[in-house]
Formats: structure tokens, C-alpha cells, sequence
């Protein structure tokens, strides 16, 4: 043990042999992440706490999202590749679901909104008449076509508003 640990500058720190032992690691996959940054202090010696600290960021990728960015390329690579992998199976999840029916095209949305819109509005625009042949019976030809006026000018106003904002909001008449 005593040739596995020992004080380098006041740092507590570990042969070669026995930092691929602690970590469960092979001694060259430990040369390989001094190349991605993994701290060392001299020929075949690591520092203990530092090279713990890496080790465990490199696997796990820092604690949360919210943190810092990890310090080491190797672990802000793993983090970004995990993010790119959501969002493949994200992308996967929808096309399924396109394929599956779930969702419509935009120009079918588009094309039958427009039918159904203009459906609406011929639905609405015929209204005042309907309802002035249904009144004459009982007024004078003046006040139907009063009635049919103030139908057709309402409804003019409610489609023309429906375009515009898409919301109707009556306008205040005088009392």
C-alpha cells in the first residue's frame, strides 16, 4: 500500500496501478482521460480528491442541469450527446405518430378552414334574408327591410372582425 499512495506537494496522491484499480479501469483508458483532462501530477502519480472529482463528472455528467457547465470536454460531450439522443427520440416519437395519423398536414388544415370558412360566411350572409322572409308576414315592407338591414350589417361586422382579430367583441349601441 505504501508504494500506491503517497504526498506529492502536500497532495495526497496514487500510483497508476491502483487509481485503474480504485476506478475499475484499465491503466490505458486512464492515459486516455489525462488526454481529456483528467488531473496527474507526475510520471505514473494522479492526486487523489481532484482525480476522484473528474472521474465522477466525466461518468455521470455533473449533478444537474442547472449547475455549471462540466468542467471537462469529455463530460460536456457525454451531456450533449445524451440531450442529442432526447431530442433523435423525440423526433422519432412524432414521426410515429405522423405515420400513424395523429397529425394532419398544415395545407389540409389550411385548405379545409378555408372551405369551412367560406361555407360560414354564405351560411351567415343568407341569414338576414331568411329571417326578413320570415317576419314580412307580420310588418310593413319598411321594417323588414329595417330588419334585414341590421341582420346583414351585424353579421358584416362579426365576420369582418372574425378576420381581423379573430375575436368579436360587440360594439356599445346608444340607449
Amino acid at each position: 500500500m505504501e508504494k500506491q499512495v503517497k504526498m506529492i506537494d502536500e497532495v495526497l496522491c496514487i500510483s497508476a496501478s491502483y487509481a485503474a484499480e480504485l476506478f475499475g479501469v484499465h491503466r490505458n483508458t486512464l492515459a486516455q482521460w489525462v488526454k481529456l483532462g483528467m488531473p496527474k501530477v507526475g510520471s505514473g502519480w494522479y492526486p487523489l480528491k481532484p482525480c476522484f472529482d473528474w472521474v465522477m463528472e466525466y461518468r455521470l455528467g455533473g449533478d444537474d442541469e442547472d449547475d455549471e457547465e462540466p468542467k471537462s470536454d469529455a463530460a460536456r460531450k457525454l451531456r450533449f450527446e445524451a440531450k442529442l439522443k432526447e431530442k433523435q427520440a423525440e423526433a422519432a416519437e412524432f414521426k410515429n405518430a405522423v405515420t400513424k395519423g395523429e397529425y394532419i398536414k398544415r395545407d389540409e388544415v389550411v385548405s379545409e378552414l378555408q372551405r369551412f370558412f367560406t361555407t360560414l360566411k354564405r351560411s351567415m350572409t343568407g341569414i338576414s334574408r331568411r329571417v326578413a322572409m320570415e317576419v314580412a308576414p307580420y310588418v310593413d315592407p319598411e321594417t323588414v327591410r329595417l330588419i334585414e338591414q341590421n341582420i346583414a350589417d351585424t353579421t358584416g361586422a362579426v365576420l369582418q372582425q372574425m378576420s381581423v382579430r379573430g375575436v368579436y367583441y360587440a360594439k356599445k349601441g346608444k340607449k
